[in-house]
């Protein structure tokens, strides 16, 4: 149940109405869910935009990776809105539509690929442990360097912003939960 109403284009002002259109461009097209409460605060939304697009853009993790860790981060977080928003997009770039429902299910899947159970085993173990071993990360380095270890950790980061938000102010899936059982 939604606690926070999502503002909508009509309830901005001019500018800030410009600043979703921009947002949405590549979002789906619409104000709606987080980007619908963050645009409360139009420079918090613009910042957090910008971070986004370059978290999905400018890093050097391949985007493959990165969405493994975001449905990782839905999934822990239990946030159905951004599970449905971004699993699509993971199996399209190629994580196994096995893999996917496996991790929605809290089963363990199995990976042909290292760097994608490289990335699995780092973030089961950080949301179960709130760490990680030195071999999971070393793991992790070995197949994302130094500086792809700080990247997938902040695109996880920021989902976990996305759903923390999603989750307290009630923001439901546009179909049905993916994790209703």
């Amino acid at each position: 149940m939604a606690r926070m109403p999502e503002l909508k284009p009509e309830d901005f002002d001019p500018a800030t109405r410009a600043l979703g259109e921009e947002i949405t461009k590549t979002r789906g097209g619409s104000i709606q869910g987080p980007w619908a409460h963050m645009l409360r605060n139009p420079e918090l939304a613009k910042r957090a935009a910008h971070f986004s697009d370059f978290l999905r853009d400018g890093v050097s993790v391949p985007r493959k990776l990165g969405l493994l860790a975001i449905i990782m981060t839905a999934r822990h977080w239990n946030a159905g809105f951004v599970w449905a928003a971004q699993s699509p997009q993971a199996k399209n770039a190629g994580i196994s539509e096995a893999a996917v429902e496996a991790i929605r299910a809290r089963k363990t899947p199995s990976f042909a690929d290292p760097a994608e159970k490289a990335v699995y085993d780092l973030f089961s173990e950080l949301y179960s442990k709130q760490g990680a071993s030195d071999a999971t990360y070393a793991a992790a380095e070995k197949v994302l360097g130094q500086t792809g270890v700080v990247e997938i950790l902040n695109i996880a980061g920021f989902y976990g912003i996305v759903a923390s938000i999603v989750r307290t102010t009630g923001v439901q899936p546009r179909q049905a939960d993916p994790f209703a059982s």
